[in-house]
């Protein structure tokens, strides 16, 4: 009995951890905080709410380490390192926009990474694109995004999905 006792509670602790540093930590990180040169993160709230999501959180987190790494092995832009700063969106595009805005006039930013939709991100495509800076989505698959000549300071790490379409389409006609 008291070995089940025992298997129990450690379960019930590590639940308790796990949960607290998936939903309520929101961590604080280390960093060198005396650079002047930034790049914004944006990251999804869950919907209606100011809790963001749990691919927010692992994205917000690869966000942060990317940046420290870069620290980590003096990558610099003018001689300073980079620093980060966050801005959680709530799916609406014009808070979204607004955010970023804000962000951008009161600090010095020297690209975005994000959104996460692709329904935002021509939006603050346009607005970085104004304002000389370059974002890098790591989530939107809209098609009309891939357009140069629209977007020239826009690019995303995933295929649209027009072109993962097209490639599927091809590699069912190869093999019939």
């Amino acid at each position: 009995m008291k070995m089940m006792f025992n298997h129990l509670w450690w379960f019930l602790l590590i639940h308790i951890f796990w949960h607290f540093n998936v939903y309520l930590i929101r961590g604080t990180w280390p960093s060198s905080n005396y650079s002047s040169i930034q790049l914004l993160g944006l990251f999804q709230d869950e919907v209606n709410t100011s809790d963001p999501t749990k691919s927010s959180v692992y994205s917000s987190a690869m966000f942060k380490a990317a940046v420290l790494l870069s620290q980590q092995y003096n990558i610099t832009i003018e001689g300073k390192y980079l620093e980060w700063q966050t801005e959680q969106i709530g799916g609406n595009t014009i808070d979204a926009l607004s955010g970023t805005y804000q962000t951008i006039s009161a600090s010095n930013i020297v690209g975005i990474v994000g959104p996460e939709f692709s329904r935002e991100t021509p939006f603050i495509a346009d607005l970085a694109q104004k304002v000389g800076i370059p974002v890098m989505s790591y989530t939107t698959t809209a098609f009309d995004l891939s357009n140069r000549n629209t977007y020239h300071a826009f690019d995303h790490t995933v295929p649209s999905d027009y072109s993962s379409a097209t490639a599927m389409v091809k590699l069912f006609i190869q093999f019939n």
